[in-house]
């Protein structure tokens, strides 16, 4: 018997159980497949439409303080994929955490309503069930619909079946993807050593020894010249072990913390003035509000993240154009951008910029690099609770961002 095109909610408990069988069995032969994940779960929601008088779903993943959307089908589908919601108080971080399906027929009359500014406007019934592994929530699957009181508590029943289905290939991908991202970090640490750090050695080795052989005989300009070389290289080699100390931490699954509550215009500051000798031709413009508030991360890591969108924005922009730093409140966050006018980036490579070893053509041939800065500031920034990002910038040029949660003003220590 055929699958009916109209809404199967309304139909008699045989079709639909039949409908439901099938339905199963074609998301359990997708999962056996040679499908990626992310090809599962989207086959998952679109067999879900033939059983569930839904509008549109989606189904988000855990990736350590985030859920992140993987699949989403519906109207709302591109406003919602890729979407991340940090951990905290929220309808699906709640479905997550207590591992317990959740069902409202009326968003708005319970003063909610989606992210996304059309599905907020437009969805009012949702209902989700956690994905659950080992006694954890790993994720979850949700669907909406326009109209009031759409899923019933057979729906959630038959939401809790496919989760099951899906659960686990969800950890088996997952543990895959981890195998597959600690090759590409080990990879890395013999790339950056191999190439990268054998520059500045053999720099600073081969002008140590002609100013150690020759040093008398040298005139003054060109013993400057030499230890301002040996200066810069030692700085390049010394930014190099500290995001391969990240890199290392990252392939073990840590990035250690000691957080304490900061004061960002005060440190970011400080780091302007320290580029600003090390660059004395580059022109730095800042700019925050007044009582801008404490972050909580840590303050070397914040600093490492904020050096590397500098050395960046200086490296790929012009020396006569300055490189803004600008701060603001926007959320409950510090958001701190940097701006430059240089080579730009379109958003197609500004959604891969933060990938290990990814560089764009212009920029690999603009400057020299070994595509792991940025990789490493979004393992920062997000090991702090944060979040990073690169986009074109309006006029030309690129800006780079990151955000970091303000302390609760009852948490702050009274001489901040």
């Amino acid at each position: 018997m055929n699958a009916p095109d109209r809404p199967l909610g309304v139909l008699d408990p045989a079709v639909r159980t039949e409908a439901t069988f099938r339905m199963i069995i074609e998301i359990a032969a997708a999962a056996s497949g040679e499908l990626d994940l992310d090809q599962i779960l989207h086959v998952a929601l679109d067999r879900l439409r033939t059983v569930v008088r839904l509008t549109g779903g989606s189904i988000a993943l855990v990736d350590g303080d985030d859920l992140v959307v993987r699949a989403a089908i519906g109207p709302f589908a591109d406003e919602a994929l890729g979407q991340r919601l940090t951990r905290g108080p929220s309808r699906s971080w709640g479905v997550v955490e207590r591992m317990e399906p959740f069902r409202t027929g009326d968003l708005a009359a319970g003063g909610s309503r989606m992210r996304g500014p059309a599905a907020a406007s437009a969805v009012r019934s949702w209902m989700a069930v956690p994905i659950i592994r080992h006694g954890a929530g790993i994720g979850l699957l949700e669907v909406d619909s326009t109209a009031v009181d759409a899923f019933s508590s057979s729906d959630e029943d038959l939401l809790v079946g496919v989760v099951t289905v899906l659960g686990g290939h969800v950890e088996l991908a997952a543990h895959h993807a981890d195998e597959q991202r600690a090759v590409a970090l080990r990879e890395a640490f013999v790339g950056v050593i191999s190439h990268e750090l054998r520059t500045p050695i053999t720099t600073i080795y081969g002008l140590a020894r002609v100013l150690r052989q020759r040093g008398e005989g040298i005139d003054a300009a060109a013993r400057a010249d030499a230890i301002a070389d040996i200066e810069a290289e030692s700085d390049r080699l010394y930014r190099l072990v500290e995001d391969l100390l990240v890199l290392s931490r990252a392939e073990s699954g840590r990035v250690e913390l000691e957080r304490e509550p900061i004061n960002v215009a005060r440190l970011v500051d400080r780091i302007v003035a320290a580029e600003q000798q090390r660059l004395p031709d580059r022109r730095f413009v800042v700019s925050a509000p007044e009582g801008l508030g404490l972050i909580e991360a840590e303050a070397t890591y914040v600093e490492q993240v904020v050096r590397n969108y500098l050395t960046n924005a200086a490296k790929y922009s012009d020396p006569d154009d300055a490189i803004e730093i600008t701060m603001a409140v926007e959320d409950g966050n510090v958001a701190v951008r940097v701006l430059d006018r240089g080579i730009g980036i379109d958003e197609d490579a500004a959604s891969q910029a933060f990938e290990l070893f990814f560089r764009t053509k212009t920029a690999s041939r603009t400057a020299s690099g070994a595509g792991i800065g940025l990789f490493v500031c979004r393992q920062l920034v997000e090991a702090m609770g944060g979040r990073t990002w690169l986009r074109p910038r309006e006029g030309g040029g690129t800006e780079a961002g990151f955000r970091l949660p303000i302390v609760a003003p009852e948490d702050e220590p009274d001489d901040a």
